[in-house]
């Protein structure tokens, strides 16, 4: 999907890994040499996304570091959208068949907050009815393209439901704070929730 709004496979690759790396630097030569880039290419990209604001750069040594620019006016909605489409959602989407009926997916916790470091995890809730070997399967290349561990919680409708009952602090969190939705969206997530008794 990504690959039809941006048609530069270079742009796609460096905003795929600037915006799932956000609290990482990297140099030019890296990411030559990490992502199997020309150098031209490289370059090119990296003085655009640069002169747009959407990265920042400094020079160290004989060395130029980039990092993503996290005030960069649009930048949590590009971080979903780069998590919606080649990030997760994609690898979710082409594998629904066999993963089951899943009635909302989504990310949750410090990435969603956009608060995760170096060493933080992709937290992603999963409800339905799924086979968990398949989605785990279906996660495996999102990981790899993404270089970070994604945490699945995986739940039926009846125990996210049981859940809210009790008053798990745990669900009443994930309803009220920032979510990146990869099935459904608020409407389908608050559908779920049986009426109180």
């Amino acid at each position: 999907m990504l690959s039809t709004l941006i048609t530069s496979r270079a742009r796609r690759t460096l905003l795929t890994l600037f915006l799932t790396h956000p609290n990482e630097r990297f140099y030019q030569q890296q990411l030559i040499r990490d992502l199997g880039l020309s150098s031209s290419l490289v370059q090119a990209e990296l003085k655009r996304l640069e002169h747009t604001g959407l990265l920042i750069s400094c020079r160290e040594a004989n060395a130029r570091y980039f990092t993503v620019n996290k005030a960069f006016p649009i930048y949590p909605e590009l971080k979903s959208i780069v998590f919606k489409t080649i990030g997760l959602a994609d690898f979710l989407r082409s594998s629904f068949e066999s993963l089951g009926s899943i009635e909302c997916a989504l990310i949750y916790g410090s990435v969603a907050k956009n608060i995760e470091d170096a060493r933080s995890d992709v937290d992603v809730l999963v409800i339905g009815e799924v086979d968990f070997d398949a989605l785990d399967e279906a996660l495996d290349p999102a990981e790899s393209e993404i270089g970070r561990e994604i945490n699945t919680t995986v739940f039926t409708r009846k125990e996210w439901n049981d859940r809210i009952d009790r008053g798990q602090s745990f669900t009443a969190d994930i309803l009220a704070g920032p979510k990146i939705f990869l099935v459904g969206g608020e409407d389908e997530l608050r559908r779920i929730v049986r009426p109180q008794a």
